[in-house]
């Protein structure tokens, strides 16, 4: 395959090129070192502060015209580009040295009630669609905050606590139109380029920019129950011993409304183990899924757990306040193990994650270890091959999140937060038998990860297992030249004589 061009950052274009971006898009162009810092640094802000870089320019799209212009402009100069939807993810996508494609001017949303059906800009937020939909009683599913851009949640797969009724965020998209590297738009669903419907649903941002997704919705006329069990250090163990029969006899019986995630946080120096609950119904209807964490004796009152609109269950603004400002530079990673999964493994896991905090108590102490005993059984029936998504099996999904407030500790964290997933995947290898896509280097298998809790540098085998190669020939059909290499790109396939 021949040389690719090197992409660059824009820093020397002319201010006659600018210009001509500038006359041939409705939205701003803001500009490094001309635009004003009270209109530029807000445009860098990121929820990993980790990854905040001094993108050169930034377009903020009004429509889906700018963002063709903008994209063949990207083309002209072959500058490095990266697409801010959202910018809620782990490993940085959004961005970048050169232009930002930032989409949150394209926000709208519209709802079809008859058909029932949702279409949303690009640059909406989980909660504008989730309001829209709420709204006129149908339910949209999106991830478990609010705050997430549709546009990364729905092309890397997207787990929410409706997946177990409906499937992935990714599932349940019906249509997209997407902006190609060469600045043209099209249609993505099962009759109109099929091939790179495939794609979107999983495969990230490798093939094009989304600028509007089509949602399939569900009926909703109900409230949901949804809070938080909290509990003291001593009760470590019996909450370690409810994870299999919680997972078997509640959530596993009860038709995929009742999900629940084990979040294990830390105060004064102590690992403290807590229950994030959600059901998808009635208070009295959740009382029996919800008695073995009563039983345990949670301190009281619970925090929140109460009957809410399932919008207020996925709010942000409060989860965020658990966790304070300054604490903003983010690792995590994630993995697998098949159930049932032994005391063992899951006191190395929580003894492992104590141990790390334990180097730095004051720089980690908002970090957090969530093990997530939802029912994924309905994101598993569907076959491997239908999307570009891999990771379609069952199993308890540990996510471990190093967060601290210190930017000279960015390289040691990392090291620790890659030294602590990669034990946590030899803990499982040794004692757990895992029937995966494949035994790649330090992963249990191919698809054991959730991808959007990752570190951005995972193998692509273990993101993709085998539907890459098919990634990589549509990259050949969609994006020869690699304009879009910001969230697990995959090098185009080569062709053959």
């Amino acid at each position: 395959m021949a040389a690719r061009a090197p992409r660059n950052d824009g820093s020397s274009l002319t201010s006659q090129q600018l210009d001509g971006l500038r006359s041939k898009v409705k939205g701003k162009v803001v500009v490094k070192g001309h635009a004003s810092d009270e209109e530029y640094r807000p445009l860098l802000e990121r929820w990993n502060a980790m990854h905040v870089k001094e993108a050169n320019i930034i377009v903020l799209p009004e429509n889906e015209a700018d963002v063709s212009e903008t994209i063949k402009f990207i083309a002209e100069h072959t500058l490095d580009v990266a697409i801010r939807c959202g910018g809620h993810t782990y490993s940085g996508p959004s961005s970048g040295r050169g232009l930002i494609i930032d989409l949150r001017n394209m926000r709208k949303v519209s709802v079809d009630v008859e058909k029932k059906i949702a279409i949303a800009q690009g640059g909406c937020l989980a909660g504008d669609i989730e309001r829209a939909t709420e709204d006129v009683k149908l339910r949209v599913v999106m991830g478990a905050i609010n705050a997430t851009g549709c546009g990364g949640i729905t092309t890397g797969g997207g787990i929410g606590n409706l997946s177990a009724q409906h499937g992935l965020v990714c599932d349940n998209v019906v249509a997209a139109r997407v902006a190609l590297a060469d600045g043209r738009i099209v249609v993505a669903s099962d009759t109109e380029n099929s091939d790179l419907f495939w794609g979107i649903r999983g495969g990230g941002s490798n093939f094009g920019l989304v600028t509007e997704f089509t949602y399939k919705l569900h009926d909703c006329d109900h409230d949901v129950f949804s809070g938080v069990y909290m509990y003291t250090p001593d009760k470590m163990d019996k909450a370690l011993e409810l994870f299999n029969p919680l997972h078997e006899e509640c959530v596993m019986k009860s038709d995929g409304k009742f999900a629940v995630n084990a979040i294990f946080g830390v105060a004064g120096g102590a690992v403290m183990p807590a229950f994030m609950v959600y059901y998808d119904g009635p208070e009295e209807e959740a009382k029996k899924f919800i008695k073995p964490l009563e039983d345990l004796g949670p301190m009281t009152p619970p925090s929140g757990a109460r009957t809410v609109p399932h919008t207020a269950s996925t709010d942000w603004a409060e989860i965020s306040k658990m966790f304070p400002p300054d604490f903003n530079r983010i690792v995590g990673s994630s993995t697998q193990i098949d159930y049932p999964v032994s005391m063992s493994v899951l006191k190395k896991t929580v003894e492992l994650f104590q141990q790390k905090i334990s180097l730095f108590p004051e720089n980690l102490g908002v970090s957090k270890l969530i093990v997530d005993l939802r029912d994924y059984t309905k994101i598993a029936s569907v076959p491997l091959d239908a999307t570009a998504y891999a990771n379609r099996r069952t199993g308890m999904l540990f996510g471990i999140d190093f967060i601290w407030d210190d930017q000279k500790l960015d390289e040691r964290m990392m090291a620790e937060a890659k030294d602590c997933i990669g034990t946590l995947r030899r803990i499982i290898k040794e004692t757990n038998e895992q029937r995966g896509i494949a035994d790649v280097g330090g992963h249990v298998a191919a698809t054991t990860l959730y991808p959007l809790i990752t570190d951005g540098e995972e193998k692509l085998v273990s993101v993709f297992g085998p539907n890459l190669q098919r990634m990589r020939e549509l990259k050949r059909k969609y994006d020869p030249n690699v304009m879009w290499d910001k969230w697990y790109p995959v090098d185009p396939a080569e062709l053959s004589n």
